[in-house]
C-alpha cells in the first residue's frame, strides 16, 4: 500500500527566459533524520529512511513528478528527464522543470510566493528493520526503511507529517510479536505470583 510523507525544502531553482524554462526542486527528504510520528492509535513511534533506501527504485522505474498529489496533474517525469534526482548523500534531492501550462504555472508562481514551500513523496516499503530507542527519557519503537519503491514526487501545501497517511501494519504487527514472545523469566514469575496467591487463599 502506498504512504506519503512530507517535509520542507522546495523552491525555486533556475528560471531561464530564453529556454522559457522554470526549475523547481529541494529535498523530499533527508536521509537517517529521525521523525516522530504522534498517536498512531495511542502509540507513538520514530521513522527513518536509510541511506540509499530509494536508489535501487529510481534506476528501474518511471517516477512522476505532481502537483499536490494529482495525478491529473503531471509536472515532470524521469522518462522524459524533466525531472531528475541529485546524487546527494543527505537526503533525496530532485529537480524538476515545470511545464508552461496552468498547473505547471500555478506550481511555480505558489513555491515563487512562498504560498507552497512543502515537498512530499509517495512510496511502497519493501523493507524495513524496528528497533527500540531512548527518547526524551522514555523508551520509543523507531522504524526504519532500508529498502522502498518512490511512486512520486510533489510540491504540497502542507509540508507536515500527516498520521492519516501512514499505513503502518507492521508496527501493530510488532507489537503482536512482542505480546506473543513473553520472557521465560517473566512466565515463571508470573506463576510463582500465582502460586503465592493460592496459599495466601487456602489460609
Amino acid at each position: 500500500m502506498k504512504e506519503i510523507r512530507n517535509t520542507n525544502g522546495i523552491e525555486i531553482r533556475a528560471k531561464t527566459e530564453e529556454e522559457d524554462r522554470k526549475t523547481i526542486g529541494g529535498y523530499a527528504l533527508r536521509y537517517n533524520s529521525p521523525t516522530k510520528i504522534i498517536d498512531w492509535w495511542g502509540d507513538e513511534f520514530m521513522e527513518e529512511f536509510a541511506q540509499g533506501a530509494f536508489d535501487e527504485s529510481i534506476q528501474s522505474r518511471v517516477v512522476k513528478a505532481l502537483w499536490n498529489h494529482q495525478t491529473s496533474c503531471p509536472l515532470g517525469s524521469t522518462r522524459s528527464q524533466t525531472l531528475r534526482f541529485n546524487e546527494d548523500p543527505e537526503g533525496l534531492n530532485y529537480d524538476v522543470d515545470l511545464p508552461g501550462n496552468t498547473w505547471g504555472n500555478d506550481a511555480y508562481e505558489s513555491v515563487q510566493r512562498g504560498d507552497v514551500d512543502g515537498s512530499s513523496f509517495g512510496f511502497i516499503t519493501k523493507e524495513e528493520k524496528w528497533s527500540v530507542i531512548d527518547y526524551e527519557g522514555k523508551k520509543i519503537d523507531k522504524r526504519t526503511i532500508t529498502r522502498a519503491d518512490l511512486i512520486e514526487v510533489s510540491p504540497c501545501t502542507f509540508p507536515a507529517y500527516d498520521s492519516s497517511e501512514i499505513n503502518c501494519r507492521s508496527f501493530e504487527e510488532i507489537k503482536e510479536q512482542r505480546e506473543n514472545q513473553k520472557t521465560p523469566e517473566s512466565n515463571q514469575a508470573l506463576e510463582i505470583e500465582k502460586l503465592r496467591t493460592q496459599i495466601l487463599l487456602n489460609i
